[in-house]
């Protein structure tokens, strides 16, 4: 699949002070941060916000405006070329919002903060972006309702790398070569201890405290060492791999961000089980590999219990080795109080006489009966920690030392012969758990950077995703970009409504040329007239969100929809009264731009609330006459005073009229909410009127048939439904 960030999208910025609002000191900053200022610049223009606001004194926002205006300056335009006007803006904001809603990471919020509308002049970076939606709308329909897809891709984040503080204490490099030394303590002394050592003595005792010792050159070949010291002879520092010396380093990678890839791979799984192909990079074949080692690694680094039954024995001996002993000895000093109870001392004549002469003392006596019951004793112990322990052969040798051969009662083991089998057992231990730990880095660094890619890449996913959720949720559809001034659509449904409300009418409308205008109704310019609340300021806000989301290269909320070029937006929405001179004079400068020649579209709500109406009216009715000189715009005013400006004008305008056509049998309001061509819409008070005729009694209902009477329209002329 494509990705939406890789358009044509150049550096034209080639150091971090040309960028607006970045100084000397944010500059050092960035580079100090990503290492050089060429890292900086790249993470900038891919909008790597998330990197960026981790830059100290860098907030999310202004790692979002230095992301925008790099953009901007590769695009050759920015959100202010297309959106002219604050309530345009505001609109933009509110689309933006809801399509945020849909994005399931936060890599894909952060990029869709990066799209705006652009003008039709880059109508090459327009398509390409369609281009790039239109590849995953079917993706939406597949997989937007799929609960357990959605929370697999709410996982993924951007990786979370090796932490600084990473060191391995049980493991020593010792050298003796000062290069060696300071290539070695280059390499990797961040992370275990590198000493250098000159005589036998020295590495002797320095390799006793450490259960691996690693050894780069030749120096200690002609130690003789003793049997308890086996250094690892690497012979070439340079060609190490960090997987062999500090396998650590790659597993906490992996284990750190375990839940991530997993959810990556589970993805493209399920990707491809629909025949959608994501990341090519990995087989079939490498993703079971990858997935297999991945389920022999635990969170915590290191591999899984199961994973190796060598090192579950060598745990479960370290673990229950002093339980296990305890019990036995218990048990033996019980077997033995039983036996010594039960037993009699018998002494033959000759016996007797050497023991009363002196010549035998009583211990000796006691020792003849004794010592068979002690190495009975003393053997069970032993068989049964053995099988308990599950010790083989070599650990079973050192538990003849564990008991003294003398005779000692109660049966207790010696402490220093109990610690040197416990270090055996941990030695042993850990250089299983090292073989096993390089066994696993040695596969899983093969995968780093394709996994890094891999996220990256799911990443980016998410943001087509995500355009195609909101699209499948509200069943947009890709405009047809057409080279005619003019906009026409069919079955159009204002989202802010549909979010609110749920299911609401379709509108179909146009101006302009497209294919749904009627024949000869092509005008240019519109006047929009009807009753209140009868949906003109929704029909505006819809045309808006269609040429927003249209113009950003997005699905539109129309089944059909024709969009001609538009270089400039300008939405005035209703004044909350009438100006004062300040405020009235601001409007009107933001007019005086209609006079120039690139196509605009200019939607008013409701403008002569700005001053008095006879005033707005011929203020409105010039603009309308500049708006129509310029060939290449469009505008739709919405107004209660269309016949009045009318009158005001000298250029023609078409009125196109939402009408209500009276009460249903719940006293409400009956309108059609598609606009009328080329008809001007009265505005319906006396329907109002009507209906609280309708609903009142005695001296209020007097009331009203007096007010309704001065409408002087009889009773056949209202169509009320029943």
């Amino acid at each position: 699949m494509k990705s939406i960030l890789g358009m044509k999208a150049s550096q034209p910025l080639s150091s971090l002070r040309e960028i607006h609002g970045i100084g000397e000191r944010v500059a050092d900053r960035l580079i100090g941060h990503f290492g050089t200022e060429d890292a900086a610049l790249q993470a900038i223009f891919e909008g790597d916000i998330v990197s960026l606001s981790e830059v100290n004194g860098i907030s999310h926002n202004f790692a979002l405006s230095l992301a925008r205006y790099a953009k901007s300056s590769a695009e050759g335009c920015s959100i202010s070329d297309f959106l002219k006007t604050k309530e345009a803006l505001d609109l933009y904001s509110r689309l933006l919002e809801l399509i945020k809603s849909f994005a399931h990471t936060a890599h894909s919020r952060d990029k869709l903060d990066l799209f705006y509308p652009l003008p039709a002049s880059r109508m090459d970076l327009i398509q390409e972006r369609q281009a790039f939606v239109r590849e995953y709308l079917e993706l939406g329909n597949a997989f937007s309702e799929n609960s357990e897809f959605i929370r697999l891709i709410s996982m993924v984040r951007k990786l979370r790398p090796v932490p600084g503080n990473l060191r391995v204490r049980d493991r020593i490099i010792l050298c003796g070569d000062s290069k060696i030394l300071e290539a070695a303590r280059e390499k990797f002394q961040d992370f275990l201890p590198v000493q250098a050592v000159e005589d036998l003595s020295e590495f002797v005792d320095l390799a006793r405290g450490y259960s691996s010792v690693i050894v780069f050159d030749d120096t200690y070949l002609s130690f003789d060492l003793p049997e308890d010291i086996e250094p690892e002879y690497f012979q070439d520092l340079s060609r190490a791999e960090f997987w062999q010396v500090l396998p650590e380093k790659e597993l906490v990678f992996f284990a750190r961000n375990l839940d991530c890839i997993r959810a990556c791979l589970n993805i493209v799984s399920s990707l491809r089980s629909k025949n959608f192909e994501l990341f090519e990079e990995l087989s079939k074949e490498r993703l079971d590999i990858l997935e297999g080692t991945l389920s022999k690694l635990g969170e915590d680094g290191k591999p899984i219990e199961g994973f190796d039954p060598e090192l579950d024995r060598l745990e479960a001996a370290l673990e229950n080795l002093d339980p296990a002993l305890t019990s036995s000895l218990i048990e033996a000093n019980q077997r033995m109080n039983l036996t010594l109870e039960a037993s009699s001392l018998t002494l033959s004549g000759q016996e007797l006489i050497k023991l009363v002469s002196g010549g035998m003392e009583i211990k000796d006596l006691l020792a003849k009966d004794l010592n068979k019951i002690y190495k009975a004793e003393i053997e069970a112990i032993k068989e049964e920690l053995a099988e308990k322990l599950g010790l083989q052969k070599q650990e079973k040798l050192m538990l003849d030392s564990l008991f003294p051969d003398e005779i000692s009662y109660p049966l207790c083991a010696d402490q220093s012969q109990l610690q040197l089998l416990r270090q055996k057992l941990n030695n042993t231990l850990e250089k299983t758990r090292l073989a096993r730990k390089r066994e696993l880095a040695k596969t899983l660094s093969a995968f780093h950077q394709p996994v890094e890619k891999l996220v990256k890449k799911v990443l980016d996913f998410d943001l087509g995703f995500s355009v195609s959720c909101f699209s499948a949720k509200f069943q947009l559809r890709l405009p047809e970009l057409i080279s005619e001034v003019g906009i026409g659509f069919t079955a159009g449904e204002n989202l802010f409504l549909k979010t609110r409300h749920g299911e609401i009418d379709p509108i179909n409308y146009s101006i302009g040329k497209t294919g749904f205008s009627p024949s000869g109704l092509e005008n240019r310019v519109v006047l929009l007239s009807g009753v209140n609340s009868g949906g003109k300021t929704s029909l505006l806000e819809l045309l808006a969100q269609c040429v927003i989301l249209g113009y950003m290269g997005f699905p539109v909320p129309a089944k059909e929809l024709e969009l001609g070029p538009i270089e400039e937006f300008y939405y005035f929405g209703k004044s909350k009264g009438t100006l004062d001179a300040g405020a009235f004079e601001t409007t009107l400068k933001q007019f005086s731009v209609l006079s120039e020649s690139s196509g605009k579209l200019v939607l008013a709500d409701e403008l002569e609330s700005i001053t008095e109406p006879g005033a707005s009216a011929r203020i409105i009715a010039g603009i309308l006459e500049y708006l129509s000189r310029n060939k290449q715009s469009l505008g739709i005013f919405v107004s209660h005073l269309s016949e009045l400006i009318l009158e005001n004008t000298e250029t023609e305008v078409r009125v196109d009229g939402i009408e209500a056509n009276g009460l249903d049998s719940h006293l409400e309001l009956i309108v059609n909410r598609n606009p009328v061509y080329d008809c001007i819409a009265r505005s319906t008070p006396e329907l109002i009127v009507e209906r609280l005729l309708r609903k009142t009694t005695g001296k209020e209902q007097e009331f009203y048939s007096h007010l309704k009477g001065k409408f002087k329209v009889s009773q056949k002329d209202l169509k009320v439904s029943s």
